[in-house]
């Protein structure tokens, strides 16, 4: 036999072949959290112009309608903008509930009403993916105003915006928000305009866009809002109070204004 047929068969040593995964291994390492925030960027981009294709639905409503906004109130209205509560398990994945909302016509799509990152709603311990993951601003739209002040917390601030020329600083106020799965149900989330208690959530979740969620404005703009408060980090539930939370006193000052 001569050398270099020894050569050929002789192959990797254990310690080489160590070697070789070892260096795998700090590749990977290296790599993984690299293409971990760059699919939370992707993700979060997606959201973002999801937000502003709805922001310009809902606008195009307004220009057809007289000025008038599309309702957020949802009990009994078949003219809310988009219908379904998605703690039901044969409502969350119903698409047709989306396509019975009053800006569906303005675009057909079903994507732009999901946020890539949200992983559905927990049904009696199952996760049950959603068709929706956005809720609308509890202060936008027209309502019967026998139906009372909603949230109770704010008597002093407007009671809603019916028509588009009631909001003096459209720029300010939010529309639109990407809504934690802990507390998604109807479209119509609650806001406490004091600032004192989460009484729905934002995604805030490390999964939803990194401790941060999207929201579009009146103006139409979108924007993504980063949390800072670190008791915002310790939410579990919506309902709990934080009062002096700057999270929480931000989105309240965006929400609606005084009286």
């Amino acid at each position: 036999m001569n050398s270099q047929q020894t050569l050929r068969r002789r192959g990797f040593t254990l310690l080489e072949l160590l070697t070789v995964i070892a260096t795998i291994a700090i590749l990977a390492s290296l790599l993984l959290p690299v293409l971990g925030k760059a699919k939370t960027k992707s993700q979060r981009t997606s959201c973002l112009s999801n937000l502003r294709q709805l922001s310009v639905a809902w606008m195009l409503y307004a220009d057809d309608n007289h000025g008038f906004l599309p309702e957020s109130y949802p009990l009994n209205n078949p003219e809310v903008w988009v219908q379904g509560d998605m703690t039901k398990a044969d409502e969350a994945g119903n698409a047709d509930l989306v396509r019975a909302g009053k800006l569906f016509v303005y675009n057909n799509s079903l994507g732009i009403y999901h946020c890539p990152a949200d992983q559905g709603v927990t049904i009696d311990t199952k996760v049950v993916p959603t068709v929706r993951s956005y809720s609308m601003n509890c202060f936008m739209g027209g309502r019967d105003p026998s139906i009372g002040v909603i949230p109770s917390t704010a008597r002093d601030f407007v009671q809603f915006y019916a028509k588009d020329s009631e909001i003096a600083e459209p720029s300010q106020l939010w529309v639109m928000l990407d809504e934690d799965e802990r507390s998604i149900n109807d479209g119509f989330f609650l806001s406490d305009p004091t600032g004192q208690v989460w009484m729905d959530l934002p995604a805030m979740s490390s999964h939803r866009h990194d401790w941060s969620f999207t929201l579009n404005f009146g103006d139409g703009h979108s924007s993504v809002w980063r949390f800072a408060d670190p008791r915002s980090f310790q939410v579990k539930l919506a309902r709990t109070e934080q009062p002096g939370n700057t999270d929480l006193a931000r989105l309240a000052v965006a929400t609606v204004a005084r009286k």
